[in-house]
């Protein structure tokens, strides 16, 4: 069995406006476990337990997990991940890779109903809770650049959007 490693949590802003705008910083400092996988990915356990996520091995060392703050996280459950990306140019912020975040289905209904885009699409659901995925809209670095190029090969296919998430 793999050991499982405590992954420090960092509070971290939201780099672009997935689930709701940036407006702060905060979230909770207890972390997720992370167990090496295999050569598919790592595997980071939910502060909750209630899921796993499915990192990709190429995001290895490039990236960190962030809380999402009261605001940003919205009328999602307490605990949403934010993966993102450290850029080599260390003046620039941290960038999203992906949010995943949960709701009550009856929470995710009204969110759904709402005006505009809804801050992710469900991959999956169980006990009356939906699990939901938000992924960048575009890349945030100049094209071309150095991190433009990392960013684009760091970009979710659409098999692991698929198995991202794993509902216990």
């Amino acid at each position: 069995m793999p050991k499982i490693l405590t992954v420090p949590w960092r509070v971290g802003c939201l780099g672009a406006a997935l689930l709701a705008t940036a407006l702060g910083c905060g979230g909770s400092r207890e972390g997720p476990a992370v167990t090496p996988a295999d050569s598919a990915g790592i595997l980071v356990t939910a502060p909750d337990g209630s899921y796993e996520l499915l990192v990709p091995a190429r995001w290895a060392g490039v990236y960190r997990i962030d809380s999402l703050s009261t605001q940003e996280q919205g009328t999602a459950r307490p605990g949403a991940l934010n993966l993102v990306y450290l850029p080599a140019d260390s003046s620039i912020r941290p960038q999203t890779l992906v949010v995943v975040a949960v709701y009550d289905s009856a929470t995710w209904s009204a969110v759904r109903a709402e005006a505009g885009p809804p801050p992710g699409d469900s991959v999956a659901a169980r006990a009356g809770r939906v699990y939901v995925v938000g992924l960048p809209q575009s890349n945030p670095f100049p094209p071309g650049s150095k991190d433009a190029v990392r960013f684009d090969s760091l970009e979710l296919r659409p098999a692991e959007v698929a198995t991202l998430v794993r509902v216990h």
